[in-house]
């Protein structure tokens, strides 16, 4: 008996792991010009079409439109013709049952959850570096690199929730890797590698006044290459 309740709170912890520490973000396919967003956390997953919120790209004007993706085999592809894009995936929510399992519903389809969590995943990929990897772009949560990123050299980078500087948020490369915090300034630094680079950044909530769920998770990935 003691083993079994052992075994079922150890799934527990496991669901929401797989719903609060999976990220989002895009990679490039064999076809010229083409990406792939990618899910997941140690691996990748395929997904649900229907928790895609969406895919934005910056215009001429340096305003955030929406992206046109194609999705097959559980992942979305897209042909942006951009230097940035912008992701936003809704994992659902996920509710605690007095058993201490966690289940993918909301709060109204069991009422008796202790809490429900909506994991939301952002991802911000800067694909090419110009003036605009540099500049705010009026989202709710965003990541901005202080400067072009080199291989060995330390980048700042700019915290941001609805415009203004966050001190005491996590930045590195992951939750399960060593990080630094933002300070007063909502500025942490990241050592980028020559290559691909992914800086995650994670964000809690409180929520009121939502029949669905009372807390939200946002873990945000912001790519880019370094020479």
């Amino acid at each position: 008996m003691q083993l079994k309740k052992i075994t079922i709170g150890l799934t527990a912890l496991f669901m929401l792991s797989l719903a609060n520490a999976h990220n989002v973000w895009l990679e490039p396919t064999s076809s010229q010009g083409e990406y792939v967003m990618k899910f997941g956390h140690t691996e990748t997953e395929s997904y649900p079409q229907h928790k895609i919120q969406s895919f934005q790209v910056l215009n001429s004007q340096g305003q955030l439109t929406a992206l046109d993706y194609k999705f097959k085999e559980g992942e979305a592809y897209i042909m942006p013709k951009a230097s940035m894009v912008f992701m936003a995936f809704n994992n659902g929510v996920w509710s605690k049952l007095p058993s201490g399992k966690y289940v993918e519903k909301t709060k109204r389809e069991v009422p008796s959850a202790q809490l429900s969590t909506n994991p939301m995943k952002l991802g911000k990929a800067i694909l090419k570096w110009d003036e605009q990897s540099f500049k705010a772009h009026n989202v709710a949560y965003e990541l901005i690199p202080q400067g072009k990123a080199e291989a060995g050299k330390k980048l700042a980078i700019l915290v941001l929730h609805n415009g203004k500087p966050i001190q005491g948020i996590k930045v590195g490369v992951g939750e399960d890797a060593p990080f630094n915090v933002t300070n007063e300034r909502g500025i942490a630094e990241f050592t980028p590698v020559k290559g691909y680079n992914k800086v995650w950044a994670e964000f809690e909530e409180n929520v009121t006044e939502n029949p669905d769920y009372d807390r939200r998770s946002i873990e945000y990935m912001l790519t880019f290459n370094a020479e």
